[in-house]
């Protein structure tokens, strides 16, 4: 029967991997569900709260870091064919060495990230800046994995990993030992275990590394321009929880985020999906990459709207029966979020399509600076002036999301090749 299956759906075809791909995050989901709720009931929104301005400030600076070097590297090595020991080489150095000069950074400008993170303890900030080179190093991971057309791998690796944590939850959880300090400490040790996996994974496949100054300084001309978009997007996703700390403190940040979380679990549909089309994507003829696109535009809205629709309905019971009464504000924002992120879904394969086969990075990176710029203005608008709460920024985030999906589409439209009418 496995075999049969196989045959069906062999792994690098990108129903194969797509299939792959969401059975795997299905499975990490289910079981980072248990880890997150009891979480979330143990500790309470606020203390919660700080947990989520962690993995905030972590995700920043792996986005703002690597100055979009690992896009550079997917390109190259995908769309331009260089070796593999040669990329992978060039993008551990390259991420071990900025690693480090960020970590201290971190260190040096502490009372700036205190004043910039009200409520986050000093240890945690600098833990958070000391785990960048392992940080940076798992995203240059997975974009060789991508441009090996090997992207299943790094979710097999993640769902090993989150099964892992579920189990040091629930450990600690039964032992009463279930605290912020606690689970900090887990994601430290972690995300060092991670980086000594994937490392492993790549080198026995090309033990053969090497660093190329050409491919450095390529790599980074090209990401850079893609580095702006990534740090727009960045900001777009996740400066309102910033903004809402800033006005309303922690324990909205605590509830607001577990909205986030059920919200994005949309992006899930999608992810599987362009995972597994990426390298088809970025290395087919134009024409062919452009139709391929559009037709998975297709799909994927379909599939995000539906799955919308349902999670909607939904939403009450679930947090009322997951979380309990004092994250019952998070329904509403969970919600009014839905929208946005299913059309934000729906196009990020036609946004690939532009950055990684045509080459219209600056395109894609200007919509995203416009996408944040109005995301920035309106959560003000609606936090500071209105005072619409964490209500006010779902709807400031779904009407910026949208804005920059309306001008990918526009923009991929006039390519032509089946593009939808």
């Amino acid at each position: 029967m496995i075999g049969r299956i196989r045959l069906l759906f062999p792994e690098g075809s990108i129903k194969g991997d797509a299939l792959r791909i969401s059975a795997l995050q299905i499975f990490s989901l289910a079981i980072g569900l248990i880890a997150s709720i009891i979480v979330a009931r143990t500790l309470g929104p606020a203390r919660k709260g700080i947990l989520d301005l962690f993995n905030l400030l972590t995700s920043f600076i792996v986005d703002f870091g690597l100055l979009g070097f690992g896009s550079g590297l997917l390109y190259y090595q995908a769309n331009r064919g260089r070796p593999i020991g040669e990329v992978h080489g060039t993008g551990l150095a390259f991420s071990l060495a900025v690693g480090v000069m960020v970590a201290a950074v971190g260190w040096g400008g502490l009372p700036a990230w205190k004043a910039l993170l009200p409520g986050l303890p000093a240890w945690i900030m600098l833990a958070a800046f000391l785990l960048s080179p392992v940080r940076f190093y798992s995203l240059v991971w997975s974009s060789v994995m991508t441009g090996l057309n090997a992207v299943v791998g790094t979710h097999r690796v993640n769902a090993v990993f989150a099964m892992a944590n579920t189990a040091v939850v629930l450990a600690l959880w039964a032992t009463d030992r279930l605290t912020v300090d606690a689970l900090i400490v887990a994601m430290i040790l972690f995300a060092l275990a991670g980086g000594g996996v994937t490392f492993g994974i790549l080198y026995l496949r090309e033990p053969r590394l090497s660093f190329s100054a050409p491919l450095l300084r390529d790599g980074l001309s090209y990401g850079v321009v893609v580095y702006v978009g990534v740090i727009a997007n960045a900001l777009h996703f996740k400066v309102d929880q910033i903004m809402i700390n800033w006005f309303l403190g922690t324990e909205a940040v605590g509830i607001y985020a577990v909205g986030v979380r059920w919200a994005e679990m949309l992006f899930l549909l999608d992810s599987a999906l362009g995972a597994a089309a990426l390298y088809r994507i970025s290395s087919s003829p134009a024409g062919e990459s452009i139709a391929l696109s559009w037709k998975l535009f297709r799909v994927q809205l379909l599939i995000s709207g539906v799955s919308g629709v349902v999670l909607a309905l939904l939403a009450g019971p679930l947090v009322r029966m997951l979380y309990g009464d004092a994250f019952r504000g998070a329904v509403l924002p969970l919600v009014l979020l839905i929208p946005g992120i299913v059309a934000w879904s729906a196009s990020k394969v036609v946004s690939n399509m532009l950055n990684y086969n045509r080459a219209m990075k600056t395109f894609v990176t200007g919509a995203a600076v416009a996408g944040a710029a109005m995301n920035v203005g309106l959560n003000y608008l609606f936090l500071a002036v209105m005072k619409y709460g964490i209500a006010g920024v779902a709807v400031a985030s779904s009407i910026s999301y949208s804005f920059v999906v309306v001008l990918i589409l526009f923009r991929a439209r006039g390519l032509g090749a089946d593009a939808p009418h």
